[in-house]
């Protein structure tokens, strides 16, 4: 009898379309202990969320067709157990947190009538038992037992509640194998370290082992008892969490230790002022009432004072809710507001509208997820020349030189033009972002959460990037991220802001090396815990 509550021998899946087949994970060995956290660590396409579903079946098993090898739970080989076996398997032995609570929560569905359905299919369908079962499983999970969460659907609780539900309903079984994939990718720093110490908690509490997938190898340092990394569907390396990071023998593993974000910039920027925000107030109506008295306004930015320079970064850092968003579209003029926002000596709010929109090509933003930014409807030609045409008269044949000498500058290939958003990698989405951002050569990028969805080595590349572009250009840049630690790498000054505040501001080296506030310190911790 084998002391391994799973062990992977050989495994190979192919994935089979109508023109090929295509090896997709290759003879990987892996074992997990009871009890054990096991890091499975690798950029996207290295095969670990494959991995991850294959041990739970859930592959589509008419496109991925498994070659060769086992995967042995409990001593039993997975791979030859009924759909029937399967099912009583799924949920209850072995769980899965997917990276989106958002998409694998059921969206028309409550969370009791979700947590309801998994009770009943694996636990008791006795429902007088059903409070204390959930009650027990919130309290682990650091959810409130009330009416008002239960009843909530996905869409009616915070990124953090979503996850912890996503987690009590993993868990609720007590189940021997959990498997988090990417568990906390979506989530602010100081919630990422929260779900880690949760799943880190139940693991040893109730003995369950414990597979975290993550491209992040720094964020698992502290949550793993040993590692494995994959690389194009092999096992990399394999090997104790302390080995794996004092004496990687892999180049890719050293390459993924050393992709954390490095100071890059250049200290020296102009000393001339392109932004100047004052006593900046945003607020939505929360209730309204034919007296002025009675409404009631949920504000989103309070007393906000701001200053950029030219060929500056200023970082703007905070958790979700904290106004950071709400600031940039302010400043693109997308949101109403009180106060004054004078960019390059003229006072936004007080333009006509002909002169703001012949304004808007001199600041420009870069969204977090490109897939989502990017029209798919439109080739990536399309995509870049649109401004250009706009803003300017230019000749089809005009257009495709600018394109070109646009993907060039971002690195990527100028043969790609005529290619669609889907065809491109999350890096290469990002990239092309950036070159339709720069491509009317603004004065100011505001660039909101630009790296948080990338691999650390794609990330790292965009920063590369980023910064080469702001010294060719002398750009400015507002720089909008949860992770200070990405923030501290690349901008001049931080803003810290809290609850529509700001809590501090300053000089980043000050800020990350002295911080002033309880708050500042929290979050540097948070996202600093693991180095």
């Amino acid at each position: 009898m084998s002391d391994n509550l799973l062990k992977i021998d050989n495994l190979s899946i192919d994935y089979v379309d109508t023109t090929h087949n295509k090896n997709i994970i290759k003879n990987i060995s892996l074992s997990v202990k009871e009890g054990e956290i096991l890091g499975l660590v690798g950029e996207s396409g290295s095969g670990k969320s494959m991995t991850g579903l294959a041990i739970n079946s859930l592959l589509d098993k008419k496109k991925f067709i498994t070659r060769e090898g086992i995967i042995f739970f409990e001593n039993e080989n997975i791979l030859e157990k009924s759909e029937e076996d399967l099912l009583k398997i799924r949920g209850n032995k072995i769980s899965m947190i997917f990276q989106e609570p958002m998409l694998s929560l059921n969206p028309v569905q409550t969370l009791k009538t979700q947590i309801y359905e998994i009770i009943k299919l694996h636990l008791t369908k006795d429902e007088t038992k059903f409070q204390e079962i959930i009650s027990s499983i919130f309290s682990k999970c650091g959810l409130e037992f009330n009416d008002k969460i239960l009843n909530s659907y996905p869409h009616m609780l915070s990124g953090g509640q979503r996850q912890r539900a996503m987690i009590a309903i993993s868990v609720v079984c007590n189940p021997k194998l959990l498997i988090a994939d990417e568990p906390t990718t979506a989530l602010d720093v100081t919630l990422q370290l929260q779900v880690l110490e949760l799943l880190k908690k139940l693991s040893k509490e109730d003995g369950m082992s414990l597979i975290l997938i993550s491209h992040d190898l720094d964020l698992i340092k502290n949550y793993s008892d040993n590692v494995v990394i994959m690389k194009d569907g092999k096992i990399e390396e394999s090997n104790s969490t302390k080995n794996i990071f004092t004496k990687p023998q892999s180049n890719y593993t050293r390459q993924l230790i050393d992709c954390r974000p490095n100071k890059m910039i250049d200290k020296n920027s102009s000393k001339d002022n392109l932004l100047q925000i004052n006593n900046l107030y945003c607020r939505f109506l929360t209730h309204n009432s034919l007296f002025k008295t009675k409404r009631k306004y949920f504000y989103a930015l309070s007393d906000i004072n701001l200053s950029l320079n030219v060929g500056e970064t200023l970082g703007i850092v905070g958790e979700s809710g904290s106004g950071k968003s709400t600031l940039a579209m302010s400043i693109l003029q997308l949101l109403k507001y009180k106060g004054q926002i004078i960019f390059n000596g003229t006072r936004l709010e007080e333009m006509n509208r002909e002169d703001l929109r012949n304004e808007r090509k001199n600041f420009q933003i870069v969204f977090q997820d490109p897939y989502s930014s990017l029209s798919p409807r439109l080739n990536i030609f399309e995509i870049l020349s649109e401004g250009l045409s706009v803003f300017g008269d230019y000749t089809n044949k005009q257009l495709i030189i600018m394109c070109k000498e646009l993907l060039n500058e971002v690195g990527l290939e100028s043969s790609m033009m005529y290619r669609y958003p889907h065809q491109f990698s999350g890096g290469q989405r990002q990239r092309i972002a950036i070159a339709r951002a720069i491509s009317l050569k603004p004065r100011l990028i505001i660039m909101d959460e630009p790296t948080s969805a990338l691999d650390v080595v794609v990330q790292k590349n965009i920063l590369d990037l980023i910064i080469s572009i702001q010294k060719k250009y002398k750009l400015s840049y507002i720089f909008i991220s949860h992770d200070i630690k990405v923030v501290g790498s690349i901008a001049h000054k931080i803003c810290v802001l809290k609850n529509s505040e700001i809590v501090e501001l300053g000089d980043a080296d000050s800020i990350l090396q002295n911080p002033k506030s309880d708050y500042t310190r929290k979050l540097i911790r948070s996202t600093l815990f693991s180095n």
